[in-house]
Parts: structure tokens; sequence; C-alpha cells
């Protein structure tokens, strides 16, 4: 069967799609880029928040229409596990709702051709599917799936259940074999990284023999961290390893105290700030990223404003901002005093005017420094390449004489705040 897969969402669901790509492709299935060919279309979904979720059932319905005979849909992911058989319900387009644990499945209900919702959850890890990656010279190892922390706001742990932790060999192994296959850079994922432990073995001792294997041919960086879960420990393996990225994602989510105990954030204003002073203090040049939530429920104006101003205090490289969506199940539906959605949108607009401004001008800071950027492909605009620095920045390089994985040092001679160009040191 011809097959072709969307993904929207994040770097789980990115590498899930790839681990789906897999599973296909074992089962004697054809997986293709263009939709207009394919017999059967397959959907990842994100369910945190609801422009993601509004935005893939769109899609769902787009998708349908593309080829000549309408192919089999299938919705995958978070959406498909919170709604399950409700979708089938509501959306008749669909055939087949298909959550994230039960993957392995999709072989004999493609071949069953039965119309069934399946969102079993249990402590799945794939560990038997070679993923098919596509994105040379970079590639995901997931090193845990799930989350414990309920976050009243957040929907993860009941679409992704409860966290469990890959042995620590078979991850070696993996990022050995990718080591050895030539990709440049390894992203290491997981709802939240810094809770991995397997046997006695955490996160930071991970990261220790993952960047040991990676060697001087291959950079190591990881997402996402819990600033609560963030220590000493995991800062100093990243401060005295070359090849760890100088880079940190660290969602505060709001700058007020009453607010992030509300969330169930488990930390204060203070000690996020503390945290990044560590981070800061011994990386000076780390690119520092967040997350933050606009108009959660109760939050006051003034309390606002101590999220505006964590931004001005922190300056942030870059942050993903967001108003607050409702999601059913979580504990934030039952907090009195919502904030009205225009209003949610007004305080998003201030945030984003403000982090536009900041990240232009971080950005800038850099033109005139040297460093070494990887390769990653094509830029969008002809005749030109994308690559990466350290930092995650996305630098252009004015010519084609490169290849995917290739390590390049320039200037950097430009930047628009999103976007650098880079000026080979060597030509």
């Amino acid at each position: 069967m011809i097959c072709h897969i969307e993904v929207y969402g994040c770097q789980m669901n990115v590498h899930d799609g790839e681990i789906l790509s897999g599973i296909l492709k074992a089962a004697g299935h054809t997986v293709v880029d263009n939709a207009k060919v394919a017999e059967a279309v397959f959907v990842v979904t994100c369910a945190v928040r609801e422009h993601a979720e509004t935005r893939a059932l769109g899609r769902v319905t787009h998708l349908a229409g593309i080829p000549e005979k309408k192919p089999i849909m299938v919705l995958c992911g978070c959406v498909a596990q919170e709604h399950g058989e409700r979708l089938l319900k509501k959306m008749k387009l669909l055939d087949l709702v298909i959550g994230p644990d039960v993957y392995h499945r999709i072989p004999e209900l493609l071949h069953e051709r039965r119309r069934i919702a399946v969102t079993a959850q249990g402590t799945e890890d794939y560990e038997l599917v070679t993923p098919v990656r596509k994105q040379f010279p970079r590639s995901f190892v997931t090193v845990m799936r799930g989350c414990n922390n309920f976050c009243t706001y957040c929907i993860v742990p009941y679409v992704r259940g409860r966290e469990r932790s890959r042995p620590l060999e078979l991850i070696l192994k993996e990022v050995e074999g990718l080591v050895e296959a030539g990709y440049g850079e390894i992203t290491l994922l997981g709802q939240n990284v810094n809770s991995y432990t397997h046997n006695g073995t955490g996160f930071p001792k991970l990261l220790e023999e993952v960047s040991a294997i990676a060697g001087d041919r291959c950079r190591v960086r990881f997402v996402t961290s819990h600033p609560r879960d963030l220590n000493e420990e995991l800062a100093l393996v990243m401060a005295s390893r070359k090849n760890i990225c100088n880079q940190f994602h660290l969602p505060a989510q709001s700058g007020n105290d009453r607010i992030l105990k509300t969330m169930g954030r488990g930390y204060t204003r203070n000690g996020y700030l503390a945290k990044v002073a560590m981070l800061r203090n011994l990386m000076p040049d780390i690119v520092l990223s967040t997350d933050m939530i606009a108009g959660f429920p109760g939050e006051t104006l003034e309390e606002f404003e101590d999220t505006v101003s964590l931004l001005e205090e922190v300056r942030y490289d870059y942050a993903f901002l967001f108003r607050y969506s409702e999601r059913d199940g979580t504990a934030a539906l039952n907090i009195s005093s919502p904030v009205p959605v225009k209003e949610r949108l007004r305080r998003l607009s201030i945030l984003q005017e403000l982090q536009t401004d900041i990240t232009m001008k971080r950005s800038k800071e850099i033109i005139g420094r040297e460093m070494t950027v990887l390769v990653t492909g094509p830029a969008r605009r002809e005749g030109q390449m994308a690559s990466r620095t350290m930092g995650n920045r996305l630098v252009i390089l004015e010519s084609l004489d490169y290849s995917p994985g290739d390590l390049v040092p320039v200037t950097i001679v430009r930047a628009d705040g999103y976007t650098h160009f880079g000026e080979p040191l060597f030509v």
C-alpha cells in the first residue's frame, strides 16, 4: 500500500513519524512524500494547544480530498489518544484513530479495513522498530516517554502516559549506529529529559556517555527540560564537553510565583532565575529559549506584568509564546476567574512584541563572531544552503558548494533575528 505521513507538533511527534514510517516499511508498505498518489494518509497530531489540534483536524479534511480516490484516513498521536472513538463519530472521513502506544498494530488494522479507534496505553518504547530517518545530518533519539508532572494546564500525561525511560545500553547502541552512519547532530528527546533514570543512571550520566560516543564527529543536544529538575551536575557536564551544544530550552511558563504554584510547576521565580544564572555563569555564550503562557486562569494584570518582566530580565534568545488554551481533563479548567480570550490575545501580543525586539537585539550581538556551523541542506531560496550553529541558530550560506553534514567555519555578517548569514572563513 502507498502511504503518506504528515506530522504536526513537537519533535517527539516528528520522531514518532519516523517510527511510523519504519513500521509501515517493515510491513511491506511504501511511504511517499506525494499525498496525491497515497492509498493511506496518516496525520500525526498534537493536542497540547487548541490551535494545533484544530489545524491538524482541518488538514485531515483537506488531505482526504487530494487523491482521485479517497484514501484510508488515519489520525495518530495525541489528539487521537485524547478523543478516541468520538473522532470517528465526529469526522466521517476518518477510518482509523490510533494512539501513540499502539502504532505497531497499524499494519494489521490496514489489512482488516475496519473503522476503529485503538487508544490503549501501555509501556511501548518501539525498541524493535528501525525508524526511517529523514533529516540527515540531524537525528532524534528518544531517551524517555511520558510525563509524571501533571502541570494543571497540560494534557501530556493523559495522552502520553506516565514516564518510562529506555535502557541505557539501547540508547548508546542507537547513538553509536547514528555516529557510524555519519550523522552530525543527535537530539536526545523526552517530555522531560531531566527525569531520565534507568538502573541508577540519571540524565547527566547518560548525556556524558552519549557525548563520549559522539566524539569529534557529532554534536549532541537535548529537549525538553523541566526547570525544577535542572541541577548543577547536568550544567557541569554540558560545560565540560565541547560536543554538547550550548543551547538550553527551559520553559518558565510564567514569571509570577502564585501563577507558577497554581500551574503546579514546582519552582519559584527566584529559583528559576538562579538556574539561569548558573547556566550563564558556566557557559557565558549559552543560547536560552523558553515557553510562556499568557492569560492563565485567574491571572491578574499585575501577575501578567511579572511574566513581562521575566522576559526583560532573562533576555531569552528565543521564546515560544502562547495564549492559555483550555484542555479537557486538566485541572486548570476548574480554576475560577478565567481570563477572556480577547484579553489573553492582547497579553500574548505584548509578549510577542517584546520578545521580537529582544530576539533581534540578541541576534545582532553575534554579528562579527566566528563559529562553526553544520550544513543541514538547501535553504528556501535558490542558490543558498542552510546550516545551524551549536546554539541552533539558523545560518544561511550564499553558496551551493556544501553538502549536508559539512562543518563550515564562518563569520556572522548579517542577522535579522531568526535568520543569520555567514561568510566562510576559508574559501
